[in-house]
């Protein structure tokens, strides 16, 4: 019988493909299966084998792309952004007690400053971000209306020395009083579009995930216990998902991805994570359908229902993931779906 601890490690393994970054994986490198409105099986070959360097591939070579691998060189300098409490920073959710004090943006200052790595810094106020997020997101209608001015946080925009660690940064400066978050800054291609805008996840055995039926009890704290397991997907709701998926309006192509292709993209994506490759296995890993949409599908309405259908446990919509990893990652918010992408009921 498994520790509580380890079922939980396997429940977040199991589940990882929900909530990781699709665009981060690279492309699907095994030979997959795909379908098209007519439910027939086509097979497809996208091979990329790059040595070296971050890669980007085109994956279907559709009308005006190209299947091709590019190599880029790692950045010469590592640019971190340290997040000061703002005074609308969620007291539940972080070790803020409402807006940083000058008190301690001084000392913030201090332990940057006594960085080793440190080459250049400079602050940005949470106003003139602001009109840069404004910018950014410009065409998510509900996320401009859910942030105020007010929202977004002061920063510390640091440049570190060639060849550093930007963890060991990080792990120092979030124990400061009055630092919010700390993420590491990334240019805009760092982290390529998908080729998929929807991904659907389907149960696995022993899932933690309500959707396919498990049962959990709250701390109350942001934490759960899994009192009863769920189960996985069965041939005949993943026989339905398909019909149903192939069959909405607006989806252009469909693909199947098996635990087997998840499990290679897996362990290519997280090759320098050796801790996390040996305690996941080919078991833990979510078997999904990936979907390509029509330019005016309603992505909303197709999310909202599939992630009703029988053997699903989590679907997204591509541009949700990367806008709420952006917001993180370049303003320091954490907000929930209904803020940043609001799904319909």
């Amino acid at each position: 019988m498994n520790s509580a601890m380890e079922d939980r490690l396997r429940e977040a393994l199991a589940e990882a493909g929900s909530t990781v970054d699709a665009s981060t994986l690279g492309p699907l490198r095994a030979p997959e299966r795909r379908f098209r409105v007519d439910f027939r099986l086509v097979a497809v070959a996208a091979a990329v084998v790059l040595a070296g360097a971050a890669t980007t591939a085109g994956l279907l070579g559709g009308p005006g792309d190209e299947n091709r691998a590019v190599a880029a060189d790692p950045p010469a300098e590592r640019k971190v952004i340290v997040f000061l409490c703002a005074k609308s920073s969620d007291r539940e959710q972080t070790a803020c007690k409402g807006a940083a004090s000058t008190e301690e943006k001084q000392q913030i200052e201090a332990a940057v400053r006594q960085l080793p790595e440190l080459e250049e810094i400079s602050f940005v106020m949470g106003n003139q971000a602001y009109d840069d997020f404004r910018r950014d997101f410009a065409r998510n209608k509900a996320l401009l209306a859910a942030v105020d001015v007010d929202d977004i946080p002061d920063s510390l925009q640091l440049t570190l020395t060639k060849g550093t660690d930007p963890l060991r940064v990080k792990e120092v400066l979030r124990g400061v009083p009055g630092v919010l978050n700390v993420a590491e800054s990334a240019p805009d291609d760092a982290t390529p579009a998908s080729k998929f805008d929807v991904s659907v996840f389907l149960c696995t055995p022993s899932s933690g995930m309500q959707s396919c039926g498990a049962e959990r009890k709250s701390d109350g704290k942001g934490s759960f216990t899994v009192t009863k397991e769920g189960k996985g997907v069965t041939p005949a709701q993943k026989k339905a998902i398909q019909k149903l998926i192939t069959s909405m309006p607006g989806v252009k192509e469909v693909f199947f991805e098996d635990r087997e292709e998840a499990y290679e993209n897996f362990r290519h994506s997280y090759k320098d994570n050796k801790a996390l490759i040996d305690a996941t296995k080919v078991g833990d890993m979510p078997q999904s359908f990936r979907a390509i949409l029509l330019p005016d599908a309603d992505w909303s309405e197709i999310v909202s229902r599939l992630r009703r259908e029988p053997g699903v446990s989590q679907a997204f919509y591509q541009g949700c993931i990367l806008d709420s990893s952006r917001l993180a990652d370049r303003y320091g918010l954490v907000l929930p779906e209904s803020k940043v992408c609001p799904v319909a009921k």
